[in-house]
């Protein structure tokens, strides 16, 4: 057993079985079955909410899909031949490579979220050096942009022509000006025109303001986040918090040079983070290890079990009964629960230098509109390596994603990836090694309010965390039936 302050982190050696089934047997507020980063922000908030949360997992080690390897655990993964040696990747040690990397958008809800739990306390994070958007012309060809990040890099940005720069700067002027719960400030233009934001569509807003195709699909995919062209269809109030959003936090600590930011040793270090607080609060964490290494939970356990009215009444594990009316977890834990909504392709490499293409940034994000690589969807290439600790000093690992738009039945996973991340697989370079993945998107069938058993859902292609983190608050809503209250203080003793 290892103790948190008040709360226990239980392996179940052997030795010590009857207390292990005792703790188990305990009735809880909630139980949750998986350690993904999704489910340890939710186990955190509900314990500083004062909830008695129990949190399992099958797998031996935090994160599950979105778990942090060592280099040895990433070629066990990919069923490499040969050990990694450091002739070939540089000091094997200093590698920690996120399944699921994401950078945080600085002004975001999960920094909100950091702060309100005082994980930020515990963790040390640092600022994406660089954005950049990929362009494609007949003319010019294939080239990645540096997004201005000051109004000189703007006026020497060969994105925009001179008299769409002017444009621009009075658009982005008048976003930061807009008050979104203020109708009065809905003015914009010469004439001062009154705009409807919350009824007027994306189509119609941007064609207000007379922007270029060009530069509304920067504003929307590289600023606004939009994966597809889904906000032609939406309120452009929407559209102008999310902008607001990316200028918030271009600003939000100084020193920003993007508006990303990245945990030091990679995101392997949120879920401990959550872990521990919530055992700080009184949770209760189990591993499937005993002290030496073997595995507590078998097939068949941690299955949830109902009541005569479909309402969850605990998790099943052998003969022992945890109690409780609230489970949440991941969809690997509830497959009858949850439909596929399509599938995502990445490669994950590890390169021997910086990438040229965005020179030669130590940690960036490259965004890949759609429209510009002739797909649905955009790509998104997350590279990061010595300075953010994750690889060795001048080592780098680097994931490009997407979602899977053919048929995908048969083929491998390389086969899938060069087909669909061609654009970007021809910029990641120099490479030591590369690896692919294909991946069910999953997402559950219902909202968990009648059974009170509540899913995530996988984890999309993006190289940000905006979409898991809305995820998590859409559970968490829907668990307590109210929002949660984030602002930029931790909340009161």
């Amino acid at each position: 057993i290892a103790a948190g302050a008040r709360g226990r982190f239980w392996f179940g050696p052997q030795l010590q079985m009857e207390d292990w089934r005792t703790a188990f047997a305990e009735e809880w507020d909630a139980i949750v079955l998986g350690t993904g980063m999704k489910e340890c922000l939710l186990s955190g908030l509900l314990s500083v909410a004062g909830k008695k949360v129990l949190h399992l997992d099958r797998n031996s080690y935090y994160g599950g899909a979105s778990a942090s390897l060592d280099i040895d655990q990433l070629f066990e993964k990919f069923k490499c031949t040969g050990l990694p040696s450091e002739l070939e990747l540089g000091k094997l040690r200093d590698y920690a490579i996120d399944l699921v990397p994401k950078f945080i958008m600085a002004g975001g809800q999960l920094v909100k979220v950091l702060i309100h739990t005082k994980v930020a306390n515990y963790m040390e994070f640092k600022p994406v050096d660089g954005s950049f958007v990929y362009r494609y012309s007949d003319k010019k060809g294939a080239k990645v942009h540096k997004v201005p990040i000051t109004p000189a890099e703007a006026l020497k940005s060969p994105m925009l022509g001179m008299m769409e720069k002017t444009r621009v700067a009075q658009f982005t002027s008048w976003v930061a000006s807009v008050k979104p719960d203020d109708p009065k400030t809905w003015v914009g233009g010469m004439a001062r025109t009154k705009l409807a934001l919350d009824k007027m569509d994306g189509k119609e807003f941007f064609k207000f303001w007379k922007l270029e195709a060009s530069t509304i699909e920067f504003l929307t995919h590289v600023c606004a986040l939009y994966r597809d062209d889904s906000f032609n269809d939406l309120p452009a109030i929407q559209i102008v918090i999310k902008m607001q959003l990316y200028l918030m936090s271009m600003g939000r600590f100084e020193g920003m040079t993007s508006p990303y930011l990245y945990p030091l040793y990679g995101l392997g270090e949120l879920p401990q983070a959550f872990a521990r607080l919530a055992a700080v609060h009184g949770g209760t964490y189990m591993l499937n290890r005993d002290l030496d290494g073997t595995p507590v939970f078998g097939e068949g356990d941690l299955k949830v079990e109902y009541d005569a009215e479909g309402v969850c009444c605990g998790v099943k594990s052998q003969d022992v009964l945890a109690r409780t009316k609230l489970v949440v977890g991941d969809p690997s834990y509830f497959p009858d629960k949850c439909r596929r909504l399509g599938k995502v392709v990445r490669a994950m490499a590890l390169l021997s230098g910086p990438l040229a293409c965005a020179n030669d940034s130590p940690s960036c994000q490259i965004i890949f509109p759609a429209a510009q690589v002739g797909r649905q969807n955009d790509l998104y290439l997350f590279c990061c390596g010595g300075s953010h600790k994750v690889a060795p000093q001048g080592r780098y690992v680097a994931f490009l994603s997407s979602n899977v738009e053919g048929e995908s039945e048969g083929l491998s996973a390389q086969a899938v990836a060069e087909r669909e991340l061609s654009a970007g697989l021809s910029l990641l370079t120099p490479i030591a090694r590369i690896f692919y993945d294909v991946y069910d998107l999953m997402v559950p069938v219902s909202s968990g309010v009648d059974d009170n058993v509540f899913i995530s859902e996988s984890f999309d292609p993006t190289s940000h965390f905006e979409t898991a983190i809305n995820d998590v608050l859409a559970m968490y809503k829907r668990m307590t039936g109210s929002e949660l209250e984030l602002n930029d203080s931790p909340p009161p003793e």
